[in-house]
């Protein structure tokens, strides 16, 4: 029965998301997080030596920071030290001396490392630095079940525990992948650790048989999505159960699945 059910997938999804107009990058890679990924204390105590700092200096996620549906921000911050891009050049350590002094605590790690810049004090090249900017959504790498957040265009970075995704439709997409049945078929291609966690590599996500359907028909996903940010941003610890049971019933719906076909599928999920 499941792997009748894997082939089903693919037959009734209409277009895959590698192809779905979607953008899929790796966190930030610092080569050095203990020197690039600071805490509150010392983020304020660089910020009150040179308020210039305050230019550099943006919020990071851990991996383990990516809930469902919504991240929890534990106040991390990264020292964007950035290599160029777009039009951008790059970050000029000498414009930030107390940032530089900081650094300077690490250099020997620095200068070895191989995620580095055009100086030790840089970030290696991030073509895809602007996409932090935007709307997106990151996913976990390694977790038991899908764990994606959608967060808006305020500039928020994941590291490299994490992946990041921009596009359209995206509250869309993220009803969908965090659903069970794409847990289930993750399950069934991924690799899983030693600890029996499941590694959602970014090959593995870009795999995945998304139906494409009008604006209009994603409604009722995205309705419940923003019923879930709601009431985690009210309270990261909410009951969500509910409305995360109605998109698994829309996306059964989605896919067409039989009752049969469902039991089979939660029963080995569970």
């Amino acid at each position: 029965m499941l792997l009748v059910l894997g082939s089903c997938l693919l037959k009734r999804a209409k277009i895959c998301v590698k192809i779905f107009s979607y953008s899929i990058n790796y966190g930030i890679k610092t080569g050095y997080n203990n020197a690039f990924i600071i805490d509150n204390e010392t983020k304020e105590e660089l910020i009150a030596q040179d308020a210039n700092n305050a230019k550099i200096i943006k919020p990071i996620l851990r991996g383990r920071d990516i809930k469902r549906y919504q991240a929890d921000w534990a106040g991390l911050w990264l020292i964007d030290s950035h290599n160029g891009y777009d039009n951008i050049p790059p970050i000029e350590i000498e414009d930030y001396p107390a940032i530089k002094s900081f650094l300077d605590r690490f250099y020997p790690r620095l200068k070895k490392r191989y995620d580095k810049g055009r100086t030790p004090y840089n970030l290696r090249n991030c073509a895809y630095h602007a996409v932090f900017d935007k709307e997106k959504l990151f996913w976990m790498h390694m977790a038991p079940r899908g764990r994606f957040a959608y967060s808006t265009s305020e500039t928020i970075f994941c590291n490299q525990k994490g992946f990041v995704v921009t596009g359209g439709s995206l509250k869309y997409l993220c009803a969908i992948l965090n659903c069970h049945l794409i847990t289930w078929q993750v399950k069934n291609i991924a690799v899983t650790t030693g600890m029996g966690l499941t590694q959602w590599d970014k090959f593995v996500v870009e795999s995945l048989y998304i139906p494409k359907i009008s604006s209009e028909k994603q409604r009722a996903f995205t309705c419940q999505v923003d019923d879930i940010l709601k009431a985690k941003a009210a309270n990261p610890s909410a009951d969500t159960r509910q409305q995360e049971r109605k998109i698994n019933r829309l996306v059964y719906d989605l896919y067409s699945f039989t009752a049969e076909e469902i039991e089979a599928i939660t029963r080995w999920t569970n």
